[in-house]
């Protein structure tokens, strides 16, 4: 795969960001009385760092480790803030906020080394993935049933859930893909993820209904 189109798929990456944000600012008044409504703010921020702060710091030689560490640290945190802000079983909130204290005890401990890093964003993914199964099981047993597809929490869940799914064993087996299959392969499976991840996101949006977000 050549630069130029390696760079391209990155900007696609942030166009996603881009166009999933404003989508989401279009149709805000459907879900402004809902905890959905910090995801707007959410999506904008993850596309500043992206596309603004992350490139301009390499552009001034800074080092941006902490930015993207700290940024993936509080986004985990957001998730599981969330999931226990629409969480209605006592049980399901409780094993939230363990989940929660553990992923923040861990990701301190394993710093910024790059290996470590690693595992602590499988650990933050899988602790995701718990949390999407709650939820859905909430979901599929309550009066939502028949009208999911304008739940916009459904189609946040489903975007976090098919983008963990496969970003676990892209994270865990990203160091043999240079001697696999090569570089080009790792950027393209980044990119399908985000797409899948951001296109739920933006049916989410644009689909759900007012009456059926609110907490």
């Amino acid at each position: 795969m050549s630069s130029s189109y390696a760079y391209f798929l990155s900007y696609s990456i942030n166009a996603l960001e881009l166009i999933a944000a404003i989508v989401a600012l279009i149709h805000y008044k459907k879900y402004a009385n809902s905890s959905e409504r910090y995801f707007l703010l959410f999506l904008w921020a993850t596309f500043f760092i992206d596309s603004i702060l992350g490139p301009l710091s390499s552009f001034f030689n800074i080092d941006n480790t902490w930015l993207y560490y700290g940024y993936t640290g509080v986004s985990f945190l957001f998730y599981y803030l969330w999931y226990h802000t629409i969480l209605a079983e006592k049980l399901f909130k409780t094993i939230t906020k363990v989940l929660s204290v553990v992923f923040m005890v861990l990701y301190v401990l394993n710093g910024t080394n790059v290996e470590f890093q690693k595992y602590s964003f499988v650990i933050g993914a899988s602790f995701v993935l718990i949390l999407a199964g709650f939820h859905l099981h909430q979901l599929f047993n309550s009066d939502y049933t028949l009208k999911i597809k304008y739940k916009l929490s459904f189609w946040i869940t489903i975007a976090l859930l098919l983008f963990n799914i496969g970003m676990i064993p892209f994270i865990l087996l990203s160091k043999y893909f240079n001697i696999w299959v090569g570089n080009s392969i790792f950027i393209i499976i980044l990119f399908f993820l985000n797409l899948v991840l951001y296109g739920s996101y933006i049916i989410g949006f644009t689909w759900t209904k007012k009456k059926y977000n609110h907490f």
